[in-house]
């Protein structure tokens, strides 16, 4: 009754309050984009089921000046090349932001006002070429960030996809970046030197907010559900009906003392990892401030900002926060046993100031149990590190087999391979002992390495 009480006060005061109003300018002085056309209805429908915003579309930036502007709470550019404005709209503009009131940009948004340095200020950045129109993955940078929340930790999107000149981290909070694996960094028109290509961000401005989001080139991206929600959480932001920091985010480098590199389970042996390991990296600044995990079943290359490359290649990850990291490093990496190794880990961008590299040793196998199940009268051990795998029909079993003992009692392996579906994890099957009781240790024994495995 309580929580009932509590949604019917709060969608009442959302009824109650006055919807703020938003100028939406459209006009294109160079490239115009069809998506435009289809833009309007959409956030008009957005508008009209939230009941939070009021969309003004316009082409006319006779608008755009001190009166008009009063009216409103925040203005919204989906527009390109030199508009036909006056330096006294300009400084309209800059004092309507600076006032407390809100500005955000859409794709082209930042193909505006090239000769109008105090734009590229207001906006945090310039167009500079779109290298790739084709299926990318998107990382979230920031999760807590409104416009963020819906769409974490990253999702792939077809879209004509920009980079920039003139961006600092250090002026704005990078909310979202393409996955750089997701793309072709060789072309000829791609920024060199850098795998940092935003795709999202916000700041400060004087005391208004900006937010902006490079998608929106394609019909099809307006219509998709998630950069929809993606857009209504930035203007809501941008509007100050949610809340969201907004401050930079430049830490140090990270930092990865001596030993803290292991197998995910175990952690034992320091510095040592098998392929077909997860392994762990503990820290500090080992993302910009966010902590993210994916799904047991999805694995991404880049998480909360950050990239781990083994050798130069990067691996998949399934956790990052500042302190810690959860990286998988393939059965197929050509690594031989004995070998050094070089982990580099790329936080804030990856340039050099935000990348720190530490060695580790190969080996066959690192083996570590993170968890027992009980089911159908057998024991489940979930491992990883157990070394290479042969194919036997739509299974792949390892080369050895462990040894388990149940209260003592040595226990006949079922089965002892890759478990399907799930990367780098390793599923035993283990015979219950007749002389089973309530409870029961279980040690786990695989080559020379032992682990008390809890009990059932």
């Amino acid at each position: 009754m309580e929580r009932c009480c509590a949604l019917l006060a709060l969608l009442a005061g959302l009824a109650s309050a006055q919807p703020k109003r938003i100028l939406y300018v459209t006009h294109s002085a160079g490239y115009r984009h069809a998506s435009i056309d289809t833009s309007v209805p959409v956030l008009q429908d957005l508008a009209q089921r939230t009941g939070q915003f009021e969309i003004v579309a316009t082409d006319d930036v006779s608008l755009l000046n001190a009166s008009s502007l009063a009216t409103f709470d925040a203005v919204l550019f989906f527009t390109s090349g030199e508009l036909p404005i006056s330096d006294s709209q300009k400084s309209d503009l800059l004092q309507f932001v600076r006032s407390g009131k809100g500005f955000a940009g859409v794709h082209s948004a930042t193909d505006t006002f090239y000769t109008w340095p105090e734009y590229g200020d207001l906006i945090g950045a310039r167009f500079n070429g779109h290298p790739w129109v084709q299926p990318v993955r998107l990382d979230i940078e920031d999760p807590a960030h409104p416009a963020m929340a819906p769409v974490q930790p990253s999702f792939p999107i077809m879209d004509e996809i920009y980079q920039f000149r003139d961006f600092s981290r250090s002026r704005s909070r990078v909310l979202m970046t393409v996955d750089a694996h997701s793309i072709d960094l060789t072309l000829a028109s791609v920024n060199p030197g850098t795998e940092d290509f935003p795709s999202a961000w916000c700041h400060l401005y004087g005391a208004g907010r900006v937010f902006y989001t490079a998608l929106g080139h394609f019909d099809e991206t307006w219509r998709d559900d998630r950069f929809q929600r993606l857009l209504l959480g930035g203007l809501l932001w941008a509007t100050g009906q949610a809340d969201g920091d907004a401050s930079p985010r430049n830490p140090g480098p990270p930092v990865v003392p001596p030993g803290a590199v292991a197998n995910s389970a175990s952690y034992q042996p320091p510095m040592t990892i098998a392929p077909g390991s997860w392994f762990t990296i503990f820290g500090a600044n080992l993302t910009t401030g966010s902590a993210l995990a994916t799904d047991a079943y999805s694995t991404i290359y880049k998480l909360a900002g950050t990239v781990v490359k083994v050798n130069g290649e990067a691996v998949l990850l399934n956790y990052a926060s500042p302190n810690q990291i959860n990286a998988y490093l393939s059965l197929d990496t050509a690594i031989p046993a004995g070998s050094t190794f070089e982990i580099t880990v790329s936080a804030a961008g990856g340039d050099a100031s935000h990348t720190s590299a530490v060695q580790a040793k190969a080996t066959d196998t690192t083996p570590g149990v993170f968890a027992t199940t009980l089911q159908g009268g057998y024991l489940t051990i979930w491992a990883t590190g157990l070394g290479p795998v042969v194919s036997n029909g739509e299974f792949q079993l390892t080369k050895t087999s462990p040894a388990v003992r149940i209260g003592g009692a040595a226990s006949r392996i079922l089965f002892s391979g890759l478990a399907p579906g799930w990367l780098g994890i390793y599923q035993v099957n283990v015979e219950l002992p007749a002389s089973y009781t309530t409870p029961s240790p279980v040690e786990f024994c695989f080559n020379s390495y032992c682990q008390m495995a809890g009990s059932i």
